[in-house]
């Protein structure tokens, strides 16, 4: 066996490996916290991981939301022509597991398992790192701007922030007034 057929078989195996768990645990959204009114004692007699899973139970479609994306993620993370897309889906998600884990004081266990999959999916981006050096490359914004025109340009970039901040409020006030 050589070395590139190892590399390959070790990715393969990181990959259905991670794509395997993430998508159960994303299933097991659908299902997996009970209800809001089971908390009845006063916040702060509940442990951290009670708050947490108070907090999905309130809003069960927030989970479910996610669960889909851990799917969706984990599909994307399979193909290897979309894998990359599929390690920052699953990435941002298991940061924010990582980071809720730690400071909602949840199982340990669980924790760990957020750890190893990030880790190994650091380890698969690691090893198509061609492919996403090409992609952030692909990506780069030209941001020269002619000195002659460099007045204009930053006046006509103040106007566009400032247009994208009156958007952004107006969505607010849309949102408020369709009470969503």
């Amino acid at each position: 066996m050589t070395r590139k057929e190892f590399l390959n078989i070790l990715q393969w195996s990181i990959v259905i490996f991670v794509s395997l768990n993430m998508s159960i645990y994303g299933g097991a959204k659908f299902t997996q916290f009970g209800e809001i009114s089971v908390y009845t004692r006063p916040l702060f007699s509940y442990s951290g991981m009670d708050i947490m899973w108070a907090f999905y139970s309130y809003s069960k479609s927030y989970a479910i939301i996610l669960g889909i994306f851990e799917i969706i993620g984990s599909l994307l993370f399979l193909i290897p022509k979309t894998r990359i897309v599929g390690g920052f889906v699953l990435s941002s998600i298991l940061i924010n597991i990582i980071l809720q884990d730690y400071f909602y004081d949840v199982h340990r266990g669980a924790m760990a398992n957020a750890i190893t999959y990030q880790i190994l999916i650091f380890i698969v981006l690691f090893m198509n790192k061609e492919k996403l050096i090409a992609i952030i490359k692909s990506l780069a914004i030209d941001f020269h701007f002619r000195r002659k025109k460099i007045v204009l340009n930053i006046i006509v970039l103040i106007c566009l922030l400032f247009i994208l901040m009156l958007t952004q409020n107006a969505v607010g006030l849309l949102l408020n007034f369709l009470k969503i």
